[in-house]
């Protein structure tokens, strides 16, 4: 009872607050402006329905950016996929309007689809909401199918407008965001480099958050962005060759002092690229700075330790590299709006994010996972509303019905958090329609500035406060609506009644049948050993068989890297939502350990990149480490004992492409517990610095997992 408490008081605190931070008055126009745009020409064209449809879609789309944990650059992608959605939503939800059993039976697909759809993430939760929101409002207006496209071709037209106006007014501004923050991770790069043997997490979490900021198109502003990606690459690769340079340092028991002329070259080299990135230097200061270093490390003497002089070299041509890779970028400012991007940024292939998209689904799709569970509950709750509502009679119980749909979530704490947020937002929005009404009265033209400033309101707090968005979005809706039914103050309490209906009806039954993120965890644990193990075993068939197998292996790590990347980020997330519900007994991991899980599974992978980038393209062949990798692959393959789910199939089947073991080695193959550090570090070289941090990231792992 305590842990239902303590989330239920999470809930309300986390509904109250304003993240001032995440507040933007200039997003809010940009993201108001088609919607003011599709509403005055309505209005002049004196077409209201046409109006109302044309605002309603540039008001979703906007949603589809500005509403919840929103990015500060328009998801362009999301916002068009959301759009065409909308479009078929209201085809659907318009002609199967006339037969009220076909577009219940529609509506229950519609949200099994949207709720597997959480599984992807916060594009697939918009696009799914949406999709809901359109067919749900839309399908009380039943049309022929000529006439329901003609609707659903005004929704598109404002959804366009507002993915129009967010291309070409706010995308190209996200080009400074993206440059300033790579020159920030090169700046914490530098900081490495000047001080070796210090912690690279700074500098990690930096190029995350640089990473994540290249990953927001922008469709005509910087027109570098691919080089921007690829000198984010080059920063990483810069920072493992930084952190395998301090591990030489101190297996070859050297001082950083040795190497201190170079780490002050090197840092100073990265300081310039990432003022050339943000725009303070001009190109020839990189390309003298390129030459500078070139020169220096041609004439400087080699150290007596190989394996340091090794990294040092390796880490040089990185740093050279990352300065070429800068030049490039920088040779080329933003360019004007009219001018579209050059075509060498490189192919974009859209249809892979569909495809991973799919793939989640699919593993979504079923009882035991967080997302089928609520996919079911979804359906069952929304239709269970839509029945009461017409017994009701209620005038306008389509919004209990939407209430419904969108307060669930398939874990409880953002369940109660949103239901706080919508049913609090929509009581505060009527009471504000209701005041503008009694002040005011606006009509005409007096509507359209009405919602103008409405939606600059709503779509500036809507990322800072989730409930104050609604409050903005529910007095837009009132007025919306008051060219085709004046009586607004009438609309504002239905709209607030049914709301507080749908929400307790979702909340009630979220209670009655809720879900634990806990229980999905051995899954999600399992599935991420996978990743790895596949992966590892991958990089282990490259190290054994030598170049060629290498060359023939290059172009299947990608995926497998990419795969492990993506369970890792399932896994911290399932952790994260864990984490805000009360304490249950049992699961594959403690409560109190989870954090060092996660720490030392980050640490899997990372170890098993080093591996990799340790390698080179010219690396000799190693058939002599087959005992250790088949051990390392056993290891792997054990950590999932201890928390493997019955219902998965027992057992992997991968491993490296080396020759089989003699019955005498595979009887010396070693334990994890016989991994020790020393086994990989005496191998010597990078290959065993690069085998020593894995064996010690696969003892940490299981240490945790099984510490019998």
């Amino acid at each position: 009872m305590a842990g239902h408490l303590r989330i239920i008081a999470t809930a309300l605190r986390d509904a109250a607050r304003i993240d001032r931070e995440r507040i933007s008055l200039r997003a809010g126009a940009v993201a108001a402006l088609p919607v003011v745009v599709m509403l005055a020409l309505g209005t002049a064209l004196r077409q209201p329905v046409a109006a109302i449809t044309l605002g309603v879609g540039a008001m979703l789309v906007g949603l589809a950016w500005r509403a919840g944990d929103s990015p500060l650059s328009p998801p362009l992608e999301t916002m068009a996929a959301a759009a065409l959605m909308l479009a078929l939503a209201t085809v659907v939800g318009t002609v199967t309007g006339r037969w009220p059993w076909l577009h219940l039976t529609v509506l229950a697909g519609a949200c099994l689809l949207a709720g597997l759809g959480t599984a992807t993430g916060r594009g697939g939760t918009v696009i799914g909401t949406q999709t809901l929101i359109a067919y749900i409002v839309f399908g009380r207006f039943p049309e022929s199918p000529l006439g329901a496209v003609r609707l659903a071709g005004l929704v598109l037209g404002g959804a366009g407008a507002q993915i129009l106006s967010a291309s070409l007014i706010a995308a190209p501004l996200a080009w400074r965001r993206q440059r300033h923050a790579l020159a920030y991770a090169y700046r914490e790069l530098a900081a490495i480099s000047a001080q070796l043997g210090g912690s690279g997490v700074a500098a990690a979490e930096a190029f995350d958050r640089a990473e994540q900021a290249l990953a927001a198109p922008a469709l005509f502003g910087d027109p570098e962005r691919a080089g921007l990606v690829m000198l984010n690459a080059e920063g990483r690769r810069i920072r493992l060759e930084l952190l395998v340079l301090g591990s030489a340092l101190a297996a070859a028991g050297i001082g950083a002092e040795v190497v201190a002329p170079a780490a002050e070259r090197f840092s100073a080299a990265l300081e310039l690229i990432a003022a050339g990135v943000s725009g303070e230097h001009a190109v020839a200061d990189l390309a003298a700075g390129g030459a500078a270093l070139r020169a220096w490390t041609e004439a400087r003497p080699p150290l007596d330790a190989p394996l340091v002089e090794a990294r040092l070299a390796a880490l040089g041509g990185q740093v050279r590299a990352a300065l070429r890779q800068a030049e490039v970028v920088t040779g080329q400012g933003p360019r004007p709006l009219w001018r579209l991007p050059h075509p060498r940024l490189g192919r974009r292939r859209p249809l892979a994010g569909a495809v991973t998209a799919i793939a989640r689904m699919r593993a979504g799709a079923s009882l035991r996972a967080p997302a089928g569970r609520h996919a079911v509950r979804l359906a069952a709750v929304v239709l269970l509303t839509a029945l009461l509502v017409h017994l009701l009679a209620l005038p306008r119980g389509y919004w209990a019905v939407l209430a419904a749909a969108t307060v669930l979530r398939p874990n409880i704490a953002a369940t109660l958090t949103r239901g706080a947020e919508r049913m609090g937002g929509t009581v505060l929005g009527a009471v504000l329609a209701t005041l503008i009404v009694v002040a005011i009265d606006p009509s005409g033209w007096g509507i359209v500035v009405t919602i103008g400033t409405l939606a600059v309101l709503t779509y500036t707090v809507f990322s800072g406060s989730f409930a104050l968005g609604v409050a903005g979005f529910t007095a837009m809706v009132v007025f919306l609506l008051h060219p085709v039914a004046p009586d607004s103050v009438t609309i504002a309490l239905d709209r607030g009644l049914d709301t507080l209906i749908g929400g307790t009806i979702a909340l009630v039954a979220y209670l009655l049948w809720p879900t634990w993120s806990a229980r999905a965890l051995p899954r999600a644990l399992v599935g991420l050993l996978d990743a790895q193990g596949r992966y590892l075993a991958a990089v282990l068939s490259d190290l054994l068989d030598g170049p060629t197998g290498r060359r023939a292996q290059a172009a299947g790590l990608a995926p497998l890297a990419r795969r492990a990347r993506i369970a890792y980020a399932d896994l911290e997330s399932l952790l994260t939502v864990a984490a805000e519900e009360p304490d249950r007994e049992g699961g594959p991991v403690r409560p109190g350990d989870r954090p060092a899980l996660l720490g030392a599974l980050r640490r899997l992978t990372y170890a098993i990149h080093a591996l990799r980038l340790s390698e080179g393209d010219s690396g000799a062949a190693h058939p002599e480490l087959a005992p250790l990798a088949h051990g390392l692959l056993d290891a792997v393959r054990d950590l999932r004992r201890p928390v493997e789910p019955s219902t998965l199939a027992p057992g992997l089947h991968w491993g490296p492409t080396a020759p089989m073991l003699s019955p005498t080695q595979e009887a010396a193959r070693p334990t994890p517990r016989a991994l020790l550090r020393g086994s990989a570090g005496e191998l010597g070289g990078p290959v065993g610095l690069a085998l020593d941090e894995l064996v010690d990231a696969v003892n940490s792992v299981a240490a945790i997992l099984a510490p019998e």
